[in-house]
């Protein structure tokens, strides 16, 4: 498998989004709430929070056809203490390519983060050095991956969980990246990981 593609499924990253491109079709979603629960792909995937995660609508982008939604505590985004918040803090992130970009099998993704490129993927330095692949998880076609990266942004944890599989003939990628000061266990941050990317296939169910 080309570096490529290793490349396409990382894009999810919070760390290393690109520019603002064209924005998001919202339309239809009532999202002109500050801390919407939802929003509508331009090319009709719906990307939901699960409960107490919102859409960062100010971090978000889409970039041609990729698109990276941020999700943050409902109450932060909001600005509200009242609104709802997640039970394991940080920052999850949804990167989506079009449709046509379809997941590569899971043992083929699982080889290329264990090579050199795919680590430099991984890195937010794009230094396959500055990351550590402590496991990785196989779920049917689902892959996840715990990592350690020691040249994430201060005020972030170094440890994070990624999953990537295919959700309706596209490639998608979703990340929890936890707050340095507001620790979590290992099974906390899978688990949290895991209730989004149930929330987003259930959103989108034939």
């Amino acid at each position: 498998m080309s570096i490529w593609t290793c490349k396409a499924a990382c894009l999810g990253f919070v760390l290393s989004l690109a520019a603002c491109d064209g924005g998001f079709d919202i339309g239809g979603l009532g999202v002109s709430r500050a801390a919407p629960d939802q929003i509508l792909l331009a090319d009709g995937l719906v990307v939901a929070g699960a409960e107490g995660w919102c859409v960062d609508l100010s971090s978000s982008r889409s970039v041609q056809t990729s698109n990276v939604v941020v999700l943050g505590s409902c109450a932060a985004i909001a600005k509200n203490a009242n609104a709802p918040r997640p039970s394991v803090p940080g920052v999850m992130t949804v990167s989506v390519e079009g449709p046509g970009q379809k997941a590569p099998p899971a043992d083929a993704l699982e080889s290329c983060f264990e090579t050199d490129d795919g680590l430099a993927v991984l890195a937010r330095d794009g230094n396959a050095d500055s990351v550590r692949l402590l496991e990785t998880k196989r779920d049917g076609e689902m892959l996840y991956l715990h990592a350690v990266d020691n040249s994430v942004l201060p005020g972030a944890t170094a440890n994070y969980w990624r999953a990537l599989f295919g959700l309706n003939g596209r490639l998608v990628s979703v990340t929890h990246l936890g707050i340095a000061d507001q620790p979590y266990n290992s099974t906390e941050g899978l688990a949290a990981l895991q209730s989004q990317i149930e929330e987003l296939i259930a959103a989108n169910a034939a």
